[in-house]
């Protein structure tokens, strides 16, 4: 093979090397827009995963313990934050998903650190980690949160995840 075939053999390799390459990288673009596309369209249609849609009445149970730390998260809508209290407990902690703050402020219903509550609700894990889908929660005074069925008392219509501004 002389030098100036193997040159244009090696240009050659490289020209389908690249379009090769090219054409990959515009593959994956496309696919990471259609999922940005797509998980935009999802979010922007108020459908996110809620708490209340983990609910399972078979795994209903009571524990008690002392509540070590209260948090906020970001409730399913987006629109107020969920109240957690994460709870030592015998068996371990376990963090107990109450209610939005709004609702919770609403009626004065509250825990802080160093309270003793007895929790019923609807045993759940998320990514390894306890969590109990509190339908009453019992301190110095008993606030039910959920029905048996599991939906919330802060529920308006068939939407799980919404409470009323009014209520």
């Amino acid at each position: 093979m002389q030098e100036t075939d193997y040159k244009h053999f090696v240009e050659l390799i490289g020209r389908k090397t690249m379009k090769k390459t090219k054409s990959l990288y515009l593959v994956v673009i496309g696919l990471l827009s259609l999922m940005l596309t797509a998980s935009s369209a999802w979010a922007q249609s108020g459908r996110r995963l809620h708490y209340s849609t983990l609910f399972n009445p078979g795994t209903v149970g009571t524990v008690s313990g002392e509540v070590v730390r209260v948090e906020h998260a970001f409730a399913g809508n987006g629109a107020d934050y969920c109240v957690h209290a994460l709870l030592k407990t015998p068996q371990g902690q376990v963090t107990a998903v109450l209610a939005p703050k709004g609702y919770m402020d609403g009626r004065r219903l509250a825990v802080a650190p160093k309270d003793r509550v007895t929790v019923t609700g609807s045993s759940i894990s998320i990514m390894g980690k306890p969590f109990i889908l509190v339908m009453e929660v019992t301190g110095d005074r008993t606030m039910k949160l959920r029905e048996v069925s599991g939906r919330p008392a802060w529920a308006v219509g068939e939407d799980w995840h919404v409470h009323s501004p009014s209520s």
